[in-house]
């Protein structure tokens, strides 16, 4: 019995999704701690400072990240492996530094001083976060579970012992990000070297990276453009925006499969895996994400003002407006994986600008006249452009049917029963 349970939890994928689930579950906990501690009006300019640094983080990245499959790919683990490495931590340390000099001696606005030296932090735990899943999924899945029950707690212990402020909720923002920084170079056994032959490889990594990283930077515009517009609009308070925030990030859950298999998928396709892998999994994920948005479509209207306070209870129209577009979001997080593994990650940039325009143009239209509405509006609409367009391309793409890409199939019964079975 024990064997065939510790069979069962191999399975990378079962793996990432059971420890997905359980992330979003404590996730949860602490974002109702956050929300009842910090306040609206506190939660949108923490909402604010998490949408400038997520954007900022991208930008310094440049890609780095989402190159190392390839590279991992092309060279060979033994070939790559230090070499990258190191040039992530000499790289995020001169980053931190310049950050530090801005935020102290530049920038005058609180708001943008916290956000500017939160960039190298987040951007240093996304990089050595992703490099750990690609080289061993279910170790660096495990450790995620452990920080973010420790950022829990983190919170608890703010909510019970200290009055809510912007300092502690720049140090929320912060904490998860610095421990999965630390842990994640200690476990990927970190021994910086440095030669002149390396310097050829931040050449290659640069040029590669600029696209995945102008569409990771559309992604995220996607996700917190509606933010920052609603932030340039003096009529919308920053209670309005934590409000949606709330809902927004009830409408990205929707999306818990695709986007916890989107890095595993990445895993196998730079180990061998094809087409059929994606598509397989892109119609897997679809269902699963249309069943977790009925689910909140059921439960949200109570559970939301319930959970967070009466405060928060117009998150649940955040969310049910903007909830079609998160379904088919799920197609672009497995697709640019293919893309960027693939070297045509420019592909992701040219269709994502679709869906960045349809968002922009939605925002511009839809705020001055439904406000928070408006912005939970054209977010959907700029995720279900952005979808359909990838769906269709891939299909093309990889020469099978649409449907496939929708109607499950006998052998994913087969599978799923096959694992149960286990």
């Amino acid at each position: 019995m024990i064997n065939k349970i510790n069979g069962f939890f191999k399975n990378e994928y079962i793996y990432s999704i059971i420890t997905r689930f359980v992330v979003i579950t404590i996730s949860l906990i602490q974002s109702i701690l956050c929300a009842r501690y910090l306040g609206a009006s506190l939660k949108g300019s923490s909402a604010y400072m998490s949408s400038i640094a997520s954007i900022g983080s991208i930008v310094i990245t440049f890609g780095m990240h989402q190159a190392y499959p390839y590279f991992r790919k092309k060279y060979g683990k033994e070939n790559i492996y230090q070499d990258y490495v190191s040039l992530v931590v000499l790289l995020y340390a001169i980053y931190f530094i310049v950050a530090v000099i801005l935020a102290c001696f530049v920038i005058e606005t609180p708001e943008v001083k916290a956000a500017t030296i939160m960039i190298p932090i987040m951007g240093y735990a996304n990089v050595v976060g992703y490099v750990c899943l690609i080289e061993n999924p279910n170790r660096r899945n495990r450790w995620w579970t452990i920080i973010t029950f420790i950022d829990v707690i983190f919170v608890a212990m703010l909510w019970l012992f200290t009055n809510s402020n912007f300092k502690f909720a720049v140090s929320i923002l912060i904490f998860a990000d610095a421990i999965k920084g630390i842990v994640y170079t200690y476990e990927l056994k970190i021994k910086p070297r440095y030669h002149k032959e390396m310097w050829k490889l931040v050449k290659e990594l640069f040029s590669y990276g600029f696209f995945p990283m102008i569409a990771l930077l559309m992604t995220t515009l996607n996700y917190r453009i509606d933010v920052l517009m609603l932030k340039s609009y003096s009529y919308i308070s920053n209670a309005e925006i934590g409000i949606y925030s709330v809902g927004i990030s009830f409408a990205d859950k929707i999306v818990l499969i695709p986007d916890t298999l989107a890095g595993i998928l990445a895993s196998k396709l730079a180990k061998g895996a094809n087409e059929d892998e994606v598509v397989k999994v892109s119609r897997i994920c679809f269902w699963a994400s249309c069943l977790m948005c009925i689910g909140f479509f059921v439960v949200g209207g109570w559970a939301i003002p319930f959970l967070y306070g009466k405060e928060y209870e117009n998150s649940f129209n955040v969310l049910m407006i903007s909830a079609i577009g998160s379904v088919f979001i799920g197609y672009f997080k497995l697709i640019a994986q293919y893309n960027i593994i693939n070297k045509e990650q420019i592909k992701n940039v040219i269709m994502l600008s679709v869906a960045i325009v349809v968002d922009v143009i939605g925002n511009l239209l839809l705020i001055p006249v439904w406000g928070i509405n408006g912005a939970a509006l054209a977010t959907g609409l700029g995720n279900l452009v952005c979808g359909v367009v990838f769906v269709v391309w891939f299909s093309r793409k990889a020469n099978t049917k649409l449907s496939k890409m929708f109607i499950l199939q006998k052998s994913d019964f087969k599978l799923i029963k096959s694992i149960f079975k286990k």
